[in-house]
């Protein structure tokens, strides 16, 4: 025989939970962990997104720096290699330097691949210029134009 209290328990419907510490039961049973698994990748791929962007802003600065102080030497008349070395000091070993002159005026044009898989991959270049005048040597003034003081 059984007791009146299992057979009670037989006949009720199963409690229904009403609040959010209830275990998963059916077909929602795992559903949270296969959200979690569809939406972790794309979280990783955004923050390393995120970071290369971070580098490029720090890279794009320590550029148009190094552009800035490279033409300062030039337009001062210090040699290629100086401004160079400054460069590199600036901006790190993979900058290429290029500088010319024209009417007077001295423009240096730094560039660098973005460090990082995200540059590698995509090729992606940043670049800074910069323009001043040039100097006469030994006078301290600057050109304008046509060459004169």
């Amino acid at each position: 025989m059984e007791s009146r209290g299992a057979a009670r328990s037989k006949d009720r419907a199963p409690a229904r939970c009403l609040t959010a510490r209830c275990p998963a039961s059916g077909p929602e049973q795992g559903a949270a962990t296969a959200e979690v698994a569809v939406v972790l990748p794309a979280l990783v791929a955004l923050l390393g997104l995120l970071l290369a962007g971070a580098t490029a802003g720090v890279l794009q600065l320590q550029l148009e720096k190094a552009a800035q102080a490279a033409v300062r030497q030039l337009g001062r008349g210090e040699t290629e290699g100086r401004a160079a070395a400054t460069v590199r000091a600036i901006a790190g070993d993979a900058v290429h330097l290029s500088a010319g002159t024209a009417g007077g005026w001295v423009t240096v044009r730094v560039a660098a691949p973005v460090p990082g898989p995200w540059g590698l991959l995509a090729g992606w270049t940043l670049a800074a210029e910069a323009t001043a005048p040039a100097e006469l040597s030994g006078s301290g003034t600057a050109m304008v134009g046509d060459g004169r003081p």
